[in-house]
């Protein structure tokens, strides 16, 4: 059974590892490089997303957290609040929100009240919420939630079209809503992802699966997508595999400690925001969240998952995980991939539970 993720296990198995690693929870920081000043091996987290919720009327192949009509975990307002307050503080110059998810409007009245609330409160800005456009059936319902919004402190709407999406979303709504957010908003605060499928692309939701495979392949040539979560299993095997050591000189620690991007859900797990499933911390309260960030940043190359990843890449993860019993497959679609497929045999397996989670971006 995968070791419990929840709060109290998860913040024991920390500090037990922390005191066991040799690591006095007073430990000052180092000094300086005597060389001169030093690139930041941490940035501070500048952009963050907000998991509103792990719900969503699609179960899209490419999803990288693994949402569906099923998934649970979602965040209160109240933690909406503290999490955007905690974001603000942990990074030095502040720090752009946006809100997805899974979907957030499958939350409308809470999503509405977490934007007036935040905007109220003085936080920092809303640069955008992201939607599938599920709900946009009617234009005048439309442009009613986009002007709730706006008044919301709403900075974008940002929009998913994709043949993915097509299979659950019709792509009249998407049209819709990008038609009408047009002239509610403006064209420059509406962001469509991808504006070319939007403008091309059709429904895939009567397609046969032969029909579906067809052109997933032939979008997945457009190497836009990242091969982890659903898409490590559905997709991935429809390109080009290599050899795990095909990608041995590949590390990641640009992506996870430099991107100053990060997703946090609502039980305070902080994930890198190209890395579902990969922990940076965990935190517990608004104030926490700096904590977090102080202890990232003087533990990160012995932390679990992340140490390795940051300095090895996946190699480097695959040959601990291949220690533990892993066998690796006879080729990867990328790095992203052969990271993906080791997390999810370790975390299935019970390992490194510090390391990786939460759980709903593994089980699907």
């Amino acid at each position: 059974m995968p070791a419990d993720r929840s709060g109290a296990a998860w913040r024991k198995a920390d500090l037990k590892g922390r005191i066991a690693g040799g690591e006095s929870l007073s430990d000052q920081p180092t000094k300086p490089d005597s060389r001169g000043p030093q690139p930041q091996a941490v940035k501070h987290w500048g952009f963050a997303g907000l998991l509103f919720t792990y719900r969503c009327p699609a179960a899209c192949a490419s999803c990288y957290v693994c949402s569906g009509p099923a998934s649970e975990g979602d965040m209160s307002v109240e933690e909406g609040l503290a999490w955007w307050e905690g974001l603000g503080r942990a990074c030095p110059r502040g720090c752009r929100i946006h809100i997805g998810g899974g979907e957030p409007f499958v939350r409308w009245e809470a999503l509405i009240e977490l934007c007036r609330r935040a905007r109220a409160a003085g936080l920092g800005p809303l640069e955008a919420v992201e939607t599938n456009a599920f709900w946009a059936e009617d234009a005048a319902l439309v442009a009613d939630r986009l002007r709730q919004l706006d008044q919301g402190g709403l900075g974008r709407l940002t929009i998913s079209a994709d043949p993915y999406h097509q299979q659950f979303v019709p792509i009249q709504r998407p049209r819709l809503a990008a038609d009408v957010a047009q002239r509610v908003l403006g064209p420059q605060r509406v962001r469509v992802r991808w504006r070319d499928w939007l403008a091309e692309g059709f429904d895939l939701i009567d397609a046969t699966p032969q029909r579906r495979q067809a052109v997933f392949t032939q979008y997945l040539a457009r190497r836009r997508d990242r091969l982890t979560g659903r898409a490590s299993a559905q997709l991935a095997d429809l390109l080009e595999l290599k050899p795990a050591d095909a990608f041995a000189d590949e590390t990641c620690a640009e992506s996870l400690l430099r991107s100053r991007h990060v997703h946090v859900d609502g039980e305070g797990f902080i994930c890198p925001g190209a890395c579902a499933g990969i922990l940076l911390g965990r935190a517990t309260t608004s104030q926490s969240l700096t904590d977090t960030w102080n202890d990232l940043a003087r533990r990160h190359r012995t932390m679990e998952v992340i140490g390795p990843l940051a300095t090895s890449g996946p190699v480097g993860l695959l040959r601990q995980a291949e220690q533990l019993g892993y066998v690796r497959r006879a080729g990867y679609a990328g790095k992203c991939h052969l990271c993906h497929c080791v997390r999810r045999w370790l975390f299935e397996n019970g390992h490194f539970p510090r390391g990786l989670g939460p759980a709903a971006v593994y089980r699907d």
